[in-house]
């Protein structure tokens, strides 16, 4: 009787475990379409800046990004719901982002009434390095490969903004698209569609 209890225990241990997985990879295999669209918005916003001066270019672009963000979702809602298949960890994920873009439109307010003294570079990066903390919480949840892209695209981009400001967008759009859709084809590929 005590060995039924440790096989049942064992075995029950062993289906948690797969289900756990099965989260896992669901929510790595619908990341990569979020990231591929907002490295494409993000890197284009740094081309163009070069040649259009305002807030008006990205407010635009985070627009386009934030429709195809829906139709992303309303798609990945459809398929889930065709599949059958359960997956509460993607509604935390989505709080996480939604918070998080919420949060850093609130310190770009904060910051640009407050500092007189943030440049243009300044904001960019503050920009880019709130969406790449998103990478460290998606490295928390998802896996490390996640966090050492945002750590990667961390630090290079305050290196590109200390010492090669004379091609800062143009450094800044290749440091996006590596970050962004790198990362999202990455996780295409390596946890498949």
């Amino acid at each position: 009787m005590e060995r039924d209890l440790d096989q049942a225990r064992e075995t029950l241990v062993q289906i948690t475990e797969a289900f756990r997985r099965t989260r896992q990879m669901l929510a790595r295999r619908r990341t990569g379409d979020y990231l591929i669209l907002w490295g494409i918005v993000v890197s284009l916003g740094y081309v163009l800046n070069r040649f259009v001066e305002g807030n008006l270019l990205w407010l635009s672009l985070f627009g386009i990004g934030w429709v195809g963000t829906a139709l992303i979702v309303i798609r990945q809602i459809k398929m889930t719901k065709e599949k059958r298949i359960y997956f509460p960890e993607g509604m935390y994920l989505g709080i996480v982002w939604i918070s998080l873009v919420i949060y850093s439109l609130i310190w770009f307010f904060i910051i640009s009434r407050e500092s007189s003294g943030l440049s243009g570079i300044g904001i960019s990066l503050l920009w880019l390095n709130f969406m790449m903390y998103g990478y460290i919480l998606m490295g928390i949840f998802l896996g490390k490969e996640m966090a050492f892209i945002g750590i990667f695209a961390t630090v290079s981009s305050i290196l590109v903004g200390l010492y090669l400001r004379e091609y800062f967008s143009y450094a800044m759009a290749l440091i996006s698209l590596f970050a962004f859709v790198g990362g999202g084809i990455y996780i295409n590929r390596r946890w498949g569609r």
